[in-house]
């Protein structure tokens, strides 16, 4: 969709898109200008790199807590018997410390 502007000086001009309103400013203001307005490439490819580090860590961290999830479920469901399994508990309760230790360290 275009949007049409209208400067100071009386000048109309249609911009496109963002490729557009660069050209304008580096053609109105100089390079240098549009050098301050439009962030240097490497720290906007430095900013994807950290988001996409932040959604793998936050996807890892789900993927732990729904494992830790299950295995208190289960040592809950373990402890509620009549009878406690106590190799079957000891077991899920390794599982639990091995998961923490990894993340822990």
């Amino acid at each position: 969709m275009a949007t049409v502007i209208k400067l100071r000086d009386g000048s109309i001009h249609t911009i496109f898109d963002q490729q557009d309103a660069m050209d304008l400013i580096a053609e109105l203001l100089g390079d240098e200008v549009l050098d301050w307005v439009i962030p240097d490439t490497a720290d906007a490819e430095y900013i994807q790199q950290l988001e996409t580090e932040n959604a793998d860590l936050r996807a890892h961290h789900q993927e732990v807590m729904r494992a830790l999830r299950a295995l208190s479920e289960t040592e809950a469901k373990l402890i509620q018997e009549k009878e406690i399994n106590r190799e079957a508990l000891s077991s899920t309760v390794g599982m639990i410390g091995t998961i923490t230790w990894r993340e822990l360290r």
